[in-house]
Protein backbone atom coordinates (compact mmCIF):
# COMPACT_ATOMS: atom_id res chain seq x y z
CA UNK A 1 0.00 0.00 0.00
CA UNK A 2 2.91 2.40 0.35
CA UNK A 3 2.75 3.27 -3.35
CA UNK A 4 -0.90 3.96 -2.62
CA UNK A 5 0.12 6.38 0.26
CA UNK A 6 2.63 8.25 -2.06
CA UNK A 7 0.72 9.06 -4.45
CA UNK A 8 -1.80 10.45 -1.59
CA UNK A 9 1.02 12.38 -0.47
CA UNK A 10 1.35 13.94 -3.57
CA UNK A 11 -1.81 15.18 -3.90
CA UNK A 12 -2.22 16.31 -0.62
CA UNK A 13 1.43 17.99 -0.18
CA UNK A 14 2.81 18.63 -3.87
CA UNK A 15 4.62 21.92 -3.46
CA UNK A 16 6.92 19.86 -0.72
CA UNK A 17 7.74 17.14 -2.44
CA UNK A 18 10.49 17.57 -4.60
CA UNK A 19 10.43 13.90 -6.25
CA UNK A 20 8.34 11.10 -6.42
CA UNK A 21 9.21 7.41 -6.61
CA UNK A 22 6.33 5.08 -7.50
CA UNK A 23 7.46 1.16 -7.69
CA UNK A 24 5.62 -1.98 -7.60
CA UNK A 25 2.63 0.10 -7.87
CA UNK A 26 -0.77 1.30 -9.88
CA UNK A 27 -3.46 4.01 -9.91
CA UNK A 28 -5.68 1.69 -8.34
CA UNK A 29 -6.37 -0.07 -4.80
CA UNK A 30 -8.51 -3.04 -6.82
CA UNK A 31 -5.97 -4.32 -8.66
CA UNK A 32 -7.65 -5.27 -12.37
CA UNK A 33 -5.15 -8.40 -13.37
CA UNK A 34 -3.66 -8.75 -9.46
CA UNK A 35 -3.28 -12.20 -9.16
CA UNK A 36 -6.73 -12.73 -7.41
CA UNK A 37 -9.07 -10.05 -6.26
CA UNK A 38 -9.47 -8.27 -3.01
CA UNK A 39 -12.41 -10.04 -2.11
CA UNK A 40 -10.94 -13.60 -3.32
CA UNK A 41 -8.08 -12.46 -0.13
CA UNK A 42 -10.59 -10.71 1.78
CA UNK A 43 -12.47 -14.57 1.45
CA UNK A 44 -9.13 -16.69 2.10
CA UNK A 45 -8.14 -14.70 5.10
CA UNK A 46 -11.44 -15.54 6.48
CA UNK A 47 -11.53 -19.10 6.14
CA UNK A 48 -7.92 -19.87 6.50
CA UNK A 49 -7.03 -17.46 8.97
CA UNK A 50 -3.51 -14.59 8.79
CA UNK A 51 -0.57 -17.17 8.99
CA UNK A 52 -1.93 -19.08 5.76
CA UNK A 53 -2.26 -15.54 4.09
CA UNK A 54 0.52 -14.03 5.15
CA UNK A 55 2.64 -16.93 3.35
CA UNK A 56 0.28 -17.12 0.19
CA UNK A 57 0.88 -13.56 -0.41
CA UNK A 58 4.22 -12.69 0.10
CA UNK A 59 5.43 -15.54 -2.18
CA UNK A 60 3.54 -14.25 -5.01
CA UNK A 61 5.96 -11.01 -4.42
CA UNK A 62 8.71 -13.31 -5.56
CA UNK A 63 9.69 -15.10 -9.05
CA UNK A 64 11.15 -17.55 -6.47
CA UNK A 65 8.11 -17.50 -4.30
CA UNK A 66 9.18 -19.04 -1.18
CA UNK A 67 12.34 -20.29 -1.87
CA UNK A 68 13.27 -16.13 -2.52
CA UNK A 69 16.08 -15.31 -0.03
CA UNK A 70 13.92 -12.40 1.75
CA UNK A 71 10.39 -13.76 1.64
CA UNK A 72 10.99 -15.15 5.21
CA UNK A 73 10.47 -11.37 6.06
CA UNK A 74 7.91 -10.53 4.14
CA UNK A 75 5.73 -13.12 5.70
CA UNK A 76 6.57 -12.77 8.81
CA UNK A 77 5.81 -8.91 8.32
CA UNK A 78 1.92 -10.02 7.37
CA UNK A 79 1.87 -12.60 9.98
CA UNK A 80 2.67 -9.45 13.01
CA UNK A 81 -0.56 -7.38 12.20
CA UNK A 82 -3.62 -8.84 12.99
CA UNK A 83 -6.92 -10.18 10.85
CA UNK A 84 -8.56 -6.96 11.50
CA UNK A 85 -6.10 -5.13 10.32
CA UNK A 86 -5.47 -6.98 7.85
CA UNK A 87 -9.28 -7.43 7.00
CA UNK A 88 -9.20 -3.55 7.06
CA UNK A 89 -6.39 -3.25 4.64
CA UNK A 90 -7.70 -5.01 2.01
CA UNK A 91 -11.08 -2.89 2.52
CA UNK A 92 -9.38 0.26 1.94
CA UNK A 93 -6.98 -0.76 -0.75
CA UNK A 94 -10.44 -2.06 -2.89
CA UNK A 95 -12.25 1.29 -2.37
CA UNK A 96 -8.79 3.35 -3.39
CA UNK A 97 -8.63 4.83 -6.44
CA UNK A 98 -5.88 7.19 -7.32
CA UNK A 99 -6.57 7.56 -11.26
CA UNK A 100 -7.83 11.38 -11.60
CA UNK A 101 -5.70 12.76 -9.11
CA UNK A 102 -2.53 11.22 -11.82
CA UNK A 103 -3.02 14.45 -14.09
CA UNK A 104 -2.22 16.71 -10.86
CA UNK A 105 1.41 14.82 -9.85
CA UNK A 106 3.51 17.79 -11.71
CA UNK A 107 6.70 16.30 -9.17
CA UNK A 108 9.44 14.91 -10.83
CA UNK A 109 8.31 11.22 -10.63
CA UNK A 110 10.29 8.11 -11.34
CA UNK A 111 8.40 4.68 -11.87
CA UNK A 112 10.38 1.29 -11.64
CA UNK A 113 8.14 -2.04 -11.84
CA UNK A 114 9.24 -5.55 -12.11
CA UNK A 115 8.24 -7.53 -15.53
CA UNK A 116 6.50 -10.36 -13.90
CA UNK A 117 4.89 -8.56 -10.88
CA UNK A 118 1.59 -10.52 -10.03
CA UNK A 119 0.34 -8.03 -8.32
CA UNK A 120 0.58 -4.78 -10.80
CA UNK A 121 0.18 -5.96 -14.06
CA UNK A 122 1.77 -3.44 -16.81
CA UNK A 123 -1.31 -2.08 -17.69
CA UNK A 124 -1.14 -0.46 -13.75
CA UNK A 125 2.06 1.25 -14.26
CA UNK A 126 1.45 2.35 -17.55
CA UNK A 127 -1.39 4.38 -16.73
CA UNK A 128 0.69 5.95 -14.48
CA UNK A 129 3.57 6.90 -16.76
CA UNK A 130 0.91 7.67 -19.40
CA UNK A 131 -1.20 10.47 -16.92
CA UNK A 132 2.20 11.64 -14.52
CA UNK A 133 3.48 14.14 -17.17
CA UNK A 134 6.91 14.60 -15.63
CA UNK A 135 7.64 10.54 -15.45
CA UNK A 136 9.92 8.27 -15.97
CA UNK A 137 9.51 4.51 -16.15
CA UNK A 138 12.57 1.73 -15.69
CA UNK A 139 11.26 -1.72 -16.15
CA UNK A 140 13.78 -4.24 -14.02
CA UNK A 141 13.85 -7.75 -16.02
CA UNK A 142 13.29 -10.84 -14.02
CA UNK A 143 11.73 -9.63 -10.82
CA UNK A 144 8.23 -9.76 -9.42
CA UNK A 145 6.66 -6.95 -6.74
CA UNK A 146 9.37 -6.82 -4.38
CA UNK A 147 12.02 -5.67 -6.72
CA UNK A 148 13.88 -3.85 -4.36
CA UNK A 149 14.14 -7.00 -2.76
CA UNK A 150 15.54 -9.25 -5.66
CA UNK A 151 17.38 -7.10 -7.40
CA UNK A 152 18.58 -4.44 -5.02
CA UNK A 153 21.81 -3.30 -7.11
CA UNK A 154 20.19 -2.84 -10.32
CA UNK A 155 17.28 -1.36 -7.85
CA UNK A 156 19.40 1.07 -5.93
CA UNK A 157 21.52 2.48 -8.64
CA UNK A 158 18.10 3.37 -11.20
CA UNK A 159 17.46 5.27 -7.50
CA UNK A 160 20.35 6.60 -6.85
CA UNK A 161 20.77 8.21 -10.42
CA UNK A 162 17.56 9.41 -10.25
CA UNK A 163 17.79 11.19 -6.95
CA UNK A 164 21.10 12.56 -8.45
CA UNK A 165 19.88 14.55 -11.06
CA UNK A 166 18.86 17.83 -11.34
Amino acid sequence: MGGMIVQEISRLAEDQIVKLICYSTGPRGDIPGRFETIDQSREKLKINGLKDTAHRIAKTWFIEEEKAKYFYLCEEAGKQTTIEATENGLVAMKNWDGVKNLVNIKNETLIIWGDQDKVYNFNQVETLKENITNSDLKIIKGCSHNVHLEKPDEFNKIVNEFLKKD
